[in-house]
């Protein structure tokens, strides 16, 4: 690419934020050193450009991807947004722009320098939701159900359908407390938005009897003899135990 290649791009953080800089890559011929977000943006010896987030430029860049490239593309492109890899939003950049190179091939070229670290990055993110899905434990606040979590990528938008199947009937909510953000499900409808702190109200005597008694299953079906502590680490990583009731015990015997 020619043009202006020492420059830092700033912008807002969000999806729509991120296009914007893909569509003034693309126009104005030039590939930026990285991009930040900006009110997170340190002091740098670069030059910074400021890309305001403009719907419509959003939205060409978003309905070409899948055109140009394939629907596969534009899937790749959400996960890895939502995950926390260093520099994603110029992993995702490089990406588009070889896309508009080479085409539908794009996603088939696994062992690409563009395409690799993006196949990487959306393998962290699912699996830490598909472990979430069976490590995430709700109490029960005076008939609404609530979780923390502390994720390291942006999960919250690909456990909403599994959640909100499966517990299609009730009330939730999901915080994640290291993205400071809230999945909260009510009346049928899901919403996802910011909140800083979340204090969850005192447990009822029923919901603390019914923690002890998955406490209690947890440690009747464990065989002593048979407890191998590096292996449970393995399948169950000690950064979810916090967040899971019956790792409270472990946690008090100093285990995390």
């Amino acid at each position: 690419m020619s043009g202006k290649e020492h420059v830092v791009y700033l912008y807002d953080g969000s999806m729509q934020g991120l296009l914007c800089c893909v569509f003034t890559a693309v126009a104005e011929k030039e590939m930026p050193v990285d991009i930040w977000v900006e009110h997170t943006a340190s002091p740098v010896l670069f030059d910074t450009k400021a890309i305001h987030t403009d719907e419509n430029k959003a939205k060409r860049v978003e309905v070409s991807i899948p055109k140009k490239m394939s629907p596969r593309a534009k899937e790749l492109v959400r996960n890895v947004f939502f995950s926390n890899a260093e520099q994603k939003e110029l992993k995702i950049l490089r990406f588009l722009l070889l896309g508009y190179q080479v085409g539908p091939q794009l996603c088939k070229m696994l062992a690409h320098p563009d395409v690799a670290p993006m196949l990487e990055a959306e393998k962290s993110l699912l699996n830490e939701v598909h472990l979430l899905k069976g490590f995430l434990r709700f109490s029960d606040y005076d008939g609404v159900l609530g979780a923390v979590i502390g994720p390291k990528h942006y999960v919250l938008p690909l456990l909403a359908p599994h959640f909100c199947s499966r517990f299609g009937n009730e009330n939730f909510m999901i915080w994640d407390k290291t993205h400071k953000a809230v999945l909260y499900w009510a009346n049928k409808k899901a919403e996802i938005f910011d909140m800083e702190e979340f204090s969850p109200p005192q447990p009822s005597a029923s919901e603390q009897q019914y923690q002890q008694l998955w406490k209690e299953f947890y440690a009747t079906i464990s065989i002593a003899e048979r407890e191998n502590l590096p292996c449970r680490q393995n399948h169950c990583p000690k950064r979810y135990w916090q967040y899971m009731t019956e790792m409270q015990q472990e946690i008090s015997k100093g285990h995390l």
